[in-house]
């Protein structure tokens, strides 16, 4: 294993919002970061975006050569929709390597079969070691990377020499980093608090305040805990960085996607709709049938988890949920 990576050797794949955020932080130590894009057009009109908008620097280059770039890059940095996992995979099958290291910075749960992308990546690259990969998640809210306001995460690997590597890559003044060797508590804690946080969005669109906003979280939270701890992961994992540290910027900020969307199912919007009116996938409303595909695989009781999907699909008052967690309310 490398001590070190050349500069040439990262790759992000998925043009995101946090897939931008993390080639900043890493250009931000002269390193030189390759975006991976679909297709020539995306990587032309994302490339006019982003220096517009962020100052495209020019150890950032775009590209949609899948195999001039895997051939060259030592690091994948995962960044596109969890839902499009499998099938991403299998775009760069033919030209991954044994040699490859994965960075898992999705934060979802494949909503047919309730698996975490660690155990797709297993599944689908058969011949990808389980020391190379690693997983990211805390409280990381990609416009406050870009403005400079700090923030810290836990990274999850089986290998602490890679961790070691991913610090050195990414970590500065204001974006700690902390390692762990739970992997499957990063995930869980990164996936399940898009639950809690839509849910917290819901208490917003209902204007029911901050105080019953806070009950309504420390509750839900406790049942993704459970979820998580049952399908292995550390319970200090999930109450740390990866899942509480995520859920509270999540379910406070306006910057948060999940929160918004349900902000909007509180204000009896129909998830149809949501798309439409927030512009970006929201990865949370996926998260939730993968949850309980997940919980029927481990045998937990998925009462939370059926009355969240009934009120995402406006089948039942938002304000039923509230009650369900809370109890009846005034």
């Amino acid at each position: 294993m490398k001590e070190n990576f050349k500069i040439s050797d990262i790759t992000v794949v998925g043009n995101t919002t946090w897939g931008q955020a993390l080639s900043y932080l890493i250009q931000k130590k002269n390193n030189k970061v390759t975006i991976l894009c679909r297709n020539t057009s995306e990587a032309s009109d994302r490339s006019n975006k982003i220096e517009k908008s962020q100052n495209l620097s020019e150890n950032i280059h775009l590209s949609s050569d899948i195999s001039k770039t895997l051939n060259q890059t030592d690091l994948l940095i995962l960044t596109f929709p969890s839902q499009t996992t499998r099938k991403n995979l299998r775009i760069l099958k033919p030209y991954f390597k044994s040699s490859h290291k994965l960075l898992i910075a999705s934060k979802g749960i494949e909503k047919s079969t309730g698996k975490r992308i660690s155990e797709i990546i297993l599944e689908e690259l058969p011949y990808c070691k389980k020391e190379n990969i690693a997983a990211i998640s805390g409280p990381n809210l990609a416009n406050e990377i870009y403005n400079g306001q700090s923030t810290s995460s836990v990274i999850a690997s089986a290998n602490i020499n890679f961790y070691n590597e991913l610090k050195n890559i990414i970590e500065s003044n204001n974006f700690k980093t902390y390692f762990s060797d739970d992997i499957t508590g990063v995930e869980l804690g990164g996936a399940l608090k898009n639950i809690v946080t839509i849910g917290a969005g819901i208490c917003d669109g209902l204007n029911l305040g901050n105080n019953l906003k806070g009950a309504f979280i420390s509750i839900a939270f406790s049942e993704i805990v459970k979820i998580a701890t049952k399908a292995g992961a550390n319970p200090i994992t999930i109450s740390g960085l990866s899942g509480l540290g995520d859920t509270l910027a999540s379910s406070y900020s306006p910057l948060s996607r999940n929160r918004k969307a349900g902000q909007l199912i509180g204000e009896k919007n129909s998830r149809n709709s949501l798309k439409t009116k927030i512009g970006n996938i929201i990865e949370g409303l996926d998260t939730i049938y993968g949850a309980k595909k997940l919980s029927n695989t481990i045998s937990h009781n998925t009462e939370f988890i059926d009355l969240m999907i009934k009120v995402c699909d406006s089948k039942v008052d938002p304000i039923e949920l509230i009650k369900f967690t809370i109890g009846e309310i005034d």
